[in-house]
């Protein structure tokens, strides 16, 4: 098994570009999480949305403290979440640039309140619950109030050791 430097568990402190590396090998999925602030889409790129409870439905994503889109998004009262396809990449690095050009020249509509993206794999319609303290991040717990996939499942992108990815079947 490969190994880096070895960190103990008493360790005061963690090097962030190792952390960053090790956790760089955590695969996550591409989302991008939208919503209407003051009449303006705001979208923001996620890759860290979790399913957390069947029973009330909740979801949740983290954020960096110091981002202004966070900021924004915090006003709102629907967040849509819409997972990206393997044929997407180009809607996650468009939803990269500057916050009021996010959204420009992409396929969306309103859907319940926030913007939805055309072509997702999956769309999650939330309210916010909570906002939790995470260190430099805020961790926004969600109700889940609507869910749908398109007929046609389609691939969703993933990000993996600091590059976009697509997953492949295991063969039995």
């Amino acid at each position: 098994m490969a190994k880096g430097p070895t960190i103990g568990a008493m360790s005061a402190a963690i090097d962030p570009k190792f952390f960053r590396q090790v956790m760089g090998q955590v695969p996550t999925c591409v989302t991008v999480v939208t919503a209407m602030v003051d009449e303006q889409p705001q979208a923001m790129v996620i890759g860290s949305f979790v399913s957390v409870s069947l029973d009330p439905p909740l979801a949740g994503f983290f954020c960096t403290t110091t981002s202004s889109t966070w900021q924004e998004l915090r006003k709102a009262d629907v967040l849509g979440v819409n997972v990206l396809g393997a044929d997407q990449i180009d809607v996650s690095n468009a939803c990269m640039r500057a916050p009021d050009e996010r959204l420009d020249g992409l396929d969306w509509e309103m859907d319940g309140g926030a913007p939805r993206l055309a072509g997702t794999t999956a769309w999650i319609r939330l309210t916010p619950n909570q906002v939790i303290d995470a260190g430099d991040h805020e961790f926004a717990l969600c109700n889940v109030v609507e869910m749908s996939v398109p007929d046609e499942p389609n691939e969703p992108v993933i990000f993996y050791g600091g590059a976009y990815r697509s997953l492949a079947a295991i063969e039995d």
